[in-house]
């Protein structure tokens, strides 16, 4: 008889450049298990996998696989800060055309051009299905279409529903104001009975799940997770590891200044705000349905955000300088002892044979 184990889940926010602070912990997390289990990669060790615009393409690196025949993850923990660290300004890059709009007064409404992204997801992502990433994993997206959320699983079945990964992380990166929303193709065979699904057009999943982890907790509510043999498993079944990225506004160093912001500094803000302003919710509402299970249980949620005293990087989360770069580094060095602390290598620990 197989014994019921219990569901491992992996939840990373939203929050642009950002995402350097989650990426920081899981490279960490990932060199620490594989201490106690070599050759495994972060993907072994969870068995589904949630995430959010910057959240989602970190999603999609720790599950792309080496290639069809080979199930071991292409980028290491490593290579997925690395996305961030060494592209971040080729992402978060105004281009030429952009600026001559501005000095010509022409009216534009995105700060960036999309297509540096769409060209990183390219050379990462190529022409990888949802349906063939290496664990059932679930990404965010508003479609302005039904004018509703819109989650994009690995699980779905694929005569209706099926993307490619690089279309699906583009989307659920579309913030508005930095980039234009997504178009992109549903490229199932039965597609047309649904045109709102044929042909979307996407936002960030941030506007409506900057936290993605209570999204996560409900579709791993409904999936059989076969090789844990545990169908449809309750809370007491789960441990989830939540991570954010440092957001809820602005930084230490800026949050004095706010008083002599003008109008088109909060325009720009707004937006950053509006996607942070879910996140504490959603960590209090997870904290609450793990305490409810009792002291020992309540261990199997672990939320881990950077502490507001160590927030000292720029609050634009496409500030993708080497300054800020650095101070973001420096912050996921002080969000990781934070959390070993609270913590994190005991939580990694039962990760191994639950």
């Amino acid at each position: 008889m197989l014994w019921k184990k219990k569901v491992r889940i992996l939840s990373i926010d939203g929050g642009g450049i950002r995402g350097i602070i989650p990426a920081y912990i899981i490279k960490y997390a990932e060199s620490y298990l594989q201490k106690k289990a070599p050759g495994t990669s972060i993907a072994d060790h969870f068995d589904f996998i949630a995430g959010t615009s910057t959240g989602g393409i970190l999603t999609g690196l720790y599950l792309t696989p080496e290639d069809e025949t080979n199930k071991k993850s292409k980028y290491t923990a490593t290579e997925a800060l690395d996305f961030y660290v060494k592209n971040g300004d080729h992402i978060f890059n105004k281009s030429k055309v952009k600026n001559w709009k501005r000095l010509w007064g022409v009216i534009d409404a995105t700060e960036y051009d999309s297509k540096n992204l769409e060209q990183l997801l390219m050379a990462k992502f190529g022409n990888l299905l949802m349906s063939k990433l290496l664990k059932p994993c679930l990404i965010t997206t508003y479609n302005l279409n039904t004018k509703s959320a819109f989650f994009f699983t690995s699980t779905e079945n694929t005569e209706e529903r099926e993307f490619y990964v690089r279309d699906v992380l583009r989307s659920t990166s579309a913030a508005p104001t930095y980039f234009t929303p997504a178009k992109i193709k549903n490229i199932s065979t039965n597609c047309i009975r649904n045109p709102k699904l044929s042909n979307m057009i996407n936002l960030d999943g941030g506007v409506f799940a900057n936290n993605p982890t209570m999204c996560a907790y409900a579709e791993a509510r409904n999936t059989n997770f076969k090789d844990r043999n545990n169908n449809e498993p309750s809370a007491n079944d789960l441990l989830i590891l939540s991570l954010g990225t440092g957001g809820r506004g602005y930084s230490n160093a800026n949050k004095e200044k706010s008083n002599s912001w003008g109008l088109l500094k909060w325009a720009k803000l707004v937006p950053d705000i509006m996607m942070d302003a879910s996140i504490d919710t959603v960590a209090y509402q997870m904290n609450e349905i793990f305490h409810s299970l009792g002291p020992s249980k309540s261990k199997n949620y672990l939320r881990i955000d950077t502490p507001d005293k160590d927030r000292n990087y720029a609050i634009d989360m496409s500030d993708a300088s080497s300054e800020n770069i650095q101070e973001l580094l420096k912050a996921g060095q002080k969000t990781l002892e934070h959390a070993k602390i609270n913590g994190l290598d005991e939580f990694l620990d039962g990760l191994i044979d639950v």
